[in-house]
Order: structure tokens, then C-alpha cells, then sequence
């Protein structure tokens, strides 16, 4: 796989599909860091990888009983003074189906962050609040190292994810990363009419796991709609070049609709519920996606009959688990989110994702066997089969989620729904967003769309320009807009009957 896209555009639409991965669905670059290194390098034998006898797998130990950060350096510390063997040690072959240690191609992947023939280590650094993976049980952080070349300083960040025994199952080379400033002074959105609502923080949840959010509300006297926006890692669905969740909730207020978008608790609490035994999808999205729904009630100028909730990817997947425990949600929006049972997702996935380019490799058909396996290893698990050593995830999560099929779950919902599915999902394969409907079409109240030329991050990858590349990249105002149209209770009268008029485009349901 390429170290990055080869010109600015790509650049622009791979970095709204890996936003997706940290921010707001989680999916994507957590099975791909799962079920495949993302930078393997063709390695070439060597003495370092030979001698190397990495730790076997060992989840029986206390989760996350160490100190990431400083395994995290130690991992790159080893790269940098060429100690190699040391480096391959702490490594989880498993994880992506490896016939051998060698390749993952250490010395490689170290050529390409030290590239200047004479470079030195000088820091490393955290460059982002770590993030907790609940769905692969692993933690995810990201390292600033500054080298010292005879050019003058240079910053690269290198992502990894650590198991929670302690070993390295992922990493990989962000250089879009300090291509951006992601300070708050990140442009806005050129629909946002910034005059027309007003934002203020609110906490969300309680001890101990508060979580910071903002609430957008339009000007005026209201009462207006709201949606909770569920989703995005962090309140602002922060990535490179995109403040996603941020976008939508301006955008959402352009049109007067007000919504909350608030801190995902495995980015505000990661290492704490890393370290829960016990550990769900309701700790993780639905217990907080309700109490953001219930402040939301409680805040003037809101009607308190029509707060929505809008789930993106992981969170869309969620969604009918909140409509369930609270059938007075006023309407779910389901955008780009998996269907069935998740732990068959993973491998489905897997394949879908490493078959787009055409070329499947040796390394990408392990890659997907050990998906396969680990799918099938976590259906025996939970249904009360002894637990593999290999096997690094939560019991408790996949238990928890063991018959929950999210499209049969919204089939027996009071409230109308919305379907939102792209064409370039670089994450859910198509048959995800076929199952919906057909799972979907035959039932009341809801409505399904299929946006051309969007991605997983809902980006329009076909509008995307140099200059706009220069003011960010921004969530589609096309389906902002679709969505404010569809709360106001405004939608087209054309009916998706069929899988052949959703591939049309059809908006309305039956």
C-alpha cells in the first residue's frame, strides 16, 4: 500500500475516508489496522526479525496494565538506535496473519520515517489524546517524533495500536498529519451562516465519565428541532483537514435545526475503559447518546417532541439499540453504518476492503483468513466455547451484541428513519447498504438515499477542488441539507420500492 496519495486530491479524499477510521465511525482503520499492517514493507530477511522470538498472546492478564505512552516510545526508541531485534519482540504477528515475523519489514518501515540518509531521534512525543477501540479491545495513539536532519528539524507522526497485553499490532506513517493546522482556527464551512446560531457547552453524562459538548441553536425563539449527533471521536468529528461533526451541526443550524454533539467516552476516558473488565456498546455510545438525547429536552427554545438522533457508522449501527430503549426519540438518521451481526462484519470487511484496488497479495489473503478466523472464533466464544489465546477483543462487547442485527431491530421501531448510504464507501461493502433496504423498504416511515460520489466520511470526493483542498474539506452540504429537509417533515414524494430506484437515487420511502 502507498505511503500517502500521490497528489493533493487524493490526499484530500484518503484523509476524509481515515478520519472515519479515528473519528467518526471507528471502523475502517480499526479493521484495517486489525486484519493487515498498514505499512508492510517488502522485508527482506535479516538477522534482527530471525533471531527475534516475540511474547506469545497472553489476555489473561489485568486489560491495559501498563503505561502506553511509554511502550509507545520505547517500540520507536528501538527503531531509532538500530535495535531492531528489540523492536520485532514487541510485535503481535497473529494479529494480521503473518506466515513470518520478517514480514513486517521493521528496518523498512524505519527507512521511510527516517528518510534523510543522516537523521537523528531527537523527541518523541503524544500528538493526540489517546483513543480506546472498544469493538478490537486495543488502544490507539499517535507520536510526534522530531529528527534531526542535516536540513534542519523535521516533525512525523507515526500511529500505533497496542493490545491490551502490552504488544504492537499496528503501525503505521501519518503524513497528512502536519500537513494541516488543526487548531480551532480551522476554517468553517462555506454553507455555515455563522450570524444565524449560536453554540454553548454543556457536560454530558456523569461521574466519572463526564463528557464535554456544545450545543449549536439557531437564532431565535424557537422551539426547534435537535438532533443528537453521535459519532465522531471527539465533539468536533476531528481529522486532518476536517472538523466533520462540527460541519454538521452548523450546517444543520443553518437550516434551524439545533443538535449536541459531544466527546465519545473511549477518546475523553480512553485508558479507563481500555482497562474495564466488563466493557459494551452501550458504555461506549448508547448510555451517552441518551443522556445527550434527555439534555437536549430539557433546553429552552427546543421542542422537546422532536429531538432526532443521528448515528454515523459505529453510532449509525447503534442507533436502534437507542431507539429501542427510547421509542420517543422523534426519527433516527442511520448514515453508512454495518449491517448483521458485527463479528461477521469484521471479515466481510476485511475482504472488501483489501480487494479494492484488484490486487489481493499473499499478505492480504492472511490477512483476511485471520479475519475470517476471528470472526468465527468470536461466534463460538459467546455462544460458550472456550476462548482462543489469540484472541485479543472483549467477550463482554461481542456477548453483548451476539443476535443484535441493527436492520432487525429497526424494523420494530415506532419512529421514522432515514438511510443514508454513499457510492465511495471505502468502508462498508455495498451489500451492507442493500441489506438495509431490502430489510427496510417494506416498512413505514422510512426514507433511503444513495449519495453519488460520496465517501464514508460523507465528503462529495467529486466537488472536492485545489482551492477548496485550501479551506478544508467539508461534510457534503447536500446531505446536511437532505437531512434539516427530512426532520422539517418536507420530503419528495418518490418511493424507493426496489433496489433499482434506491440506485436511482429514490429519497422516499413507503
Amino acid at each position: 500500500m502507498r505511503l500517502r496519495p500521490t497528489n493533493w486530491l487524493h490526499l484530500a479524499a484518503w484523509w476524509t475516508h481515515v478520519v472515519v477510521a479515528v473519528g467518526l465511525g471507528i471502523f475502517g482503520g480499526a479493521v484495517a489496522v486489525l486484519v493487515s499492517i498498514v505499512l508492510i514493507f517488502d522485508a527482506v530477511t535479516t538477522t534482527a526479525c530471525e533471531a527475534a522470538t516475540p511474547a506469545p498472546p497472553n489476555f489473561t492478564v489485568d486489560p491495559f496494565a501498563f503505561d502506553p505512552e511509554a511502550r509507545a516510545r520505547k517500540f520507536v526508541r528501538a527503531m531509532a538506535d538500530d535495535e531492531f531485534q528489540a523492536a520485532y519482540e514487541m510485535l503481535a504477528p497473529e494479529q494480521w496473519g503473518a506466515d513470518s515475523l520478517c514480514s513486517a519489514g521493521l528496518e523498512g518501515f524505519w527507512q521511510t520515517v527516517a528518510s534523510e540518509g543522516d537523521t537523528t531521534l531527537v523527541a518523541v512525543d503524544l500528538s493526540d489524546q489517546p483513543f480506546f477501540g472498544a469493538m478490537y479491545n486495543r488502544l490507539d495513539l499517535t507520536l510526534r517524533l522530531t529528527l534531526a536532519t542535516p536540513e534542519g528539524p523535521r516533525e512525523i507522526h507515526v500511529e500505533l495500536n497496542l493490545l491490551s497485553d502490552g504488544r504492537i499490532a499496528g503501525y503505521r506513517v501519518n503524513e497528512a498529519m502536519g500537513e494541516l493546522d488543526r487548531a480551532t482556527g480551522f476554517p468553517p464551512p462555506p454553507y455555515a451562516e455563522l450570524d444565524n446560531f449560536e453554540d454553548f457547552e454543556v457536560v454530558v453524562g456523569q461521574a466519572p465519565w463526564e463528557l464535554p459538548g456544545i450545543i449549536t441553536i439557531p437564532v431565535g425563539s424557537g422551539p426547534f428541532p435537535a438532533v443528537v449527533l453521535a459519532g465522531g471521536k471527539d465533539l468536533d468529528g476531528t481529522g486532518v483537514m476536517t472538523k466533520l461533526s462540527r460541519d454538521e451541526a452548523w450546517g444543520l443550524a443553518t437550516r434551524g435545526v439545533a443538535s449536541l454533539r459531544f466527546d465519545r467516552r473511549t477518546h475523553a476516558h480512553a485508558l479507563e475503559t481500555a482497562r474495564q473488565q466488563e466493557f459494551t456498546i452501550d458504555d461506549e455510545l448508547v448510555d451517552d447518546t441518551l443522556a445527550a438525547v434527555e439534555i437536549l429536552r430539557r433546553t429552552p427554545r427546543i421542542d422537546p417532541g422532536r429531538v432526532y438522533v443521528s448515528g454515523v457508522s459505529l453510532a449509525g449501527f447503534a442507533a436502534p439499540m437507542v431507539g429501542l430503549r427510547d421509542p420517543s426519540i422523534a426519527g433516527l438518521i442511520i448514515a453508512v453504518a454495518p449491517s448483521g451481526l458485527l463479528h461477521d462484519w469484521v471479515w466481510r470487511h476485511s475482504q472488501y476492503r483489501l480487494g479494492l484496488d484488484g490486487d489481493v497479495t499473499a499478505l492480504d489473503q492472511g490477512s483476511i483468513r485471520s479475519a475470517k478466523a476471528l470472526s468465527e472464533s468470536i461466534s463460538a466464544w459467546v455462544a460458550g466455547g472456550a476462548a482462543p489465546q489469540d484472541i485479543a477483543v472483549k467477550r463482554s462487547y461481542y456477548a453483548h451484541l451476539s443476535t443484535y442485527r441493527p436492520e432487525d431491530a429497526a424494523y420494530r421501531l415506532p419512529m421514522p428513519i432515514f438511510v443514508i448510504s454513499v457510492e465511495r464507501d471505502r468502508t462498508v461493502p455495498p451489500e451492507d447498504a442493500e441489506t438495509w433496504i431490502e430489510s427496510l423498504r417494506l416498512r413505514r416511515n422510512v426514507a433511503f438515499r444513495l449519495y453519488r460520489g460520496h465517501t464514508h466520511a460523507l465528503v462529495n470526493e467529486l466537488s472536492l477542488t485545489k482551492s477548496s483542498s485550501d479551506m478544508g474539506v467539508h461534510m457534503s452540504w447536500d446531505v446536511i441539507s437532505d437531512m434539516a429537509t427530512w426532520i422539517s417533515g418536507q420530503w419528495p414524494d418518490r418511493q424507493c420500492a426496489d433496489q433499482e430506484a434506491w440506485n436511482a437515487g429514490c429519497r422516499g420511502g413507503h
